[in-house]
């Protein structure tokens, strides 16, 4: 018999909906009781009316995540802020003011958010109730299948208990993309349109181009700071064209004809996403960061480097504050180079996990078909028409998708890695971890990890995840199965409480070593075949400048990892073509 505790009258979404409530904060609830079925409580919604004065706060991704999206919400017609990057003292606000237990983000954008909301109130004057009516904090949500699905009830019983009653948190569900509750509940202030959809989506691709980029040059620049100040310049710049572009985009014949085709409702939809392929807006605004970041600054890749992939929870992946340790300066103080993971890359499982549910779909209709009797073959029929054009209108996205990100990427000079394929990475991570358990990152842990080994993009594999996340547990279980497969794979799980970054650091230097290792076995082994001295190697790379620019492409070699082992081989490969008689002037690789 099974011992799990619950509530009469609860479903098992429907008690993660409402708060989590402790022994003390029953009376807190505010949900109602109709015949023994709880209801979870009314939200105010977010009125189309009200869009010019009030302000949506969102947050924490990585600083270049939050200002971008911050400034294409303004340029769509919204005010919008993003919490400040959260720090010690908002994970101990957010413990304060939370049930004990919950998972590492919900403390600190919990913490984040209540301290934004008190310098309003006690620095500007605001009152609570303007406070409350002014603004609304935005989030994703979920219905499970970890403590993910209960971060909007913490957020509502934290800021009751800071004296924020009747603050809005709306919601939209990370797959879905709407509303997670029910239909109508967060208002018409947003127009979920696929203007929407397509500026933020280009504003994350463009955030994680720079992030890229960012930690590609950081390790190998004389001052790194320098390389902050000039990435700054250059969101500041991208800040600027998203807040002033038009977003809008007038349908034409062709959007009118091919509505009935596709699921939009509106002929806008589909000349917005025909219009994608041809737009040069972000391309143009990253053509000239590319410019910044040439003019200003300067490289030096021959010191060997170990190369770090960045996996884990979407959240403690991607934040670059506390609630990771700030693990990337780290890594980057201790001689690494880091890779980050896109946000592009999460999007894209979502898209591609949509496969699996249409394939269910079309085997149900199909079923019912049968069952149905009489003229059965017509209806089995139309449910394989249907599921082939709506399984290839996805697949059409994907390519989509992936083409968009190489173009930005091709603009920045196209030295950071493409997006993997999803179906690739099914295959990869499926032996060790069914692809239909979707919770968390689902089989993209272990993909990422397989994918990395494979196709020589790390020295070492670092996971990291909030303390007890259920499904990175989950996988760092399959981890052992991978781990027993490849045993020369340097895999590190890591997980973060807001405290204990000393003993995380400390394991973390410990398959750093063995990283950096592998780093110079590889670089030494590079130097015998082609041939160079270290010194000889320096005084090549100072003869040709174009090799000190920061956004030159060095070929990577089969089966090479570092950046400077590949340099290695590639100043060789020029050096011969240099000796068998007159060439061109030097151009960049």
């Amino acid at each position: 018999m099974s011992t799990e505790r619950r509530l009469p009258g609860f479903s098992t979404c429907q008690q993660t909906a409402g708060p989590l409530l402790g022994a003390g904060d029953i009376a807190e609830d505010r949900g109602s009781s109709v015949d023994g079925a709880y209801r979870r409580p009314v939200e105010r919604p977010f009125r189309r009316e009200e869009r010019g004065g009030v302000t949506l706060i969102f947050g924490s991704l990585s600083s270049a995540h939050d200002r971008l999206l911050k400034a294409t919400l303004q340029g769509l017609g919204y005010r919008a802020d993003h919490l400040p990057m959260p720090g010690r003292s908002d994970f101990k606000t957010g413990r304060e003011y939370c049930n004990p237990g919950q998972c590492n983000p919900v403390y600190f954008v919990t913490g984040a958010l209540i301290r934004y909301l008190e310098r309003l109130r006690d620095e500007e004057g605001l009152p609570p109730d303007r406070i409350a009516s002014d603004y609304v904090f935005v989030t994703a949500g979920s219905c499970g299948p970890c403590r993910f699905g209960m971060y909007e009830a913490e957020y509502q019983l934290a800021l009751r208990k800071a004296g924020f009653e009747g603050f809005r948190v709306i919601t939209f569900d990370k797959k879905a993309g709407g509303d997670g509750h029910d239909p109508g509940a967060i208002g018409d202030g947003f127009e979920m349109n696929m203007r929407l959809h397509r500026a933020l989506l280009n504003a994350l691709f463009v955030a994680d181009v720079l992030n890229a980029v960012t930690h590609q040059l950081r390790p190998y620049a004389a001052n790194p700071n320098k390389v902050d100040d000039i990435i700054d310049t250059c969101l500041c710049y991208c800040e600027k064209v998203f807040r002033e572009r038009n977003y809008s985009v007038a349908p034409g014949p062709v959007s009118h004809w091919l509505r009935p085709l596709t699921p939009f409702r509106a002929g806008e939809d589909v000349a917005q996403l025909l219009a994608q392929p041809r737009e040069r807006d972000y391309v143009d605004a990253l053509h000239h960061c590319r410019k910044i970041i040439e003019q200003h600054l300067r490289v030096d890749r021959s010191t060997p480097k170990p190369v770090v992939k960045i996996t884990g929870e979407f959240w403690a992946q991607t934040t670059e504050g506390e609630g990771n340790f700030r693990m990337f300066r780290f890594l980057e103080d201790e001689g690494a180079e880091v890779r980050v993971e896109p946000l592009a890359s999460w999007i894209d499982y979502m898209r591609h996990n949509l496969h699996a549910y249409l394939k269910d779909r079309r085997v149900v209709a199909c079923d019912r078909a049968r069952a149905g009797g009489g003229l059965w073959p017509m209806p089995w029929a139309g449910a394989w028409l249907r599921y082939l054009f709506q399984d290839g209108l996805l697949r059409l996205t994907g390519m989509l998708m992936r083409r968009e990100y190489d173009r930005l990427r091709a603009a920045l000079g196209a030295t950071t890695p493409a997006l993997p394929h999803q179906g690739l990475l099914q295959r990869l991570g499926h032996p060790f971890y069914h692809a239909r358990i979707t919770g968390g990152e689902g089989y993209l842990e272990i993909a990422k990890n397989l994918h990395a080994f494979h196709h020589g993009q790390a020295h070492m594999t670092l996971s990291l995840k909030p303390f007890g996340c259920m499904p990175s547990t989950q996988s760092d279980g399959a981890q052992a199965a991978v781990m027993g497969r490849y045993p020369e794979l340097n895999f590190l799980p890591v997980e973060t409480s807001g405290d204990g970054e000393v003993n995380a650091y400390s394991r973390v230097q410990m398959a750093l070593t063995e990283a950096k290792e592998q780093c110079r076995r590889e670089f030494q082994q590079a130097l015998r075949d082609a041939h160079w001295t270290r010194e000889e190697l320096a005084e090549f790379v100072g003869r040709h400048p174009a090799l000190n620019q920061p956004l030159y492409r060095i070929p990577q070699r089969r089966g090479v990892i570092g950046t400077a082992a590949n340099l290695a081989y590639h100043a060789a490969t020029l050096r011969d073509r240099e000796a068998r008689g007159p060439v061109h002037p030097f151009r960049g690789g």
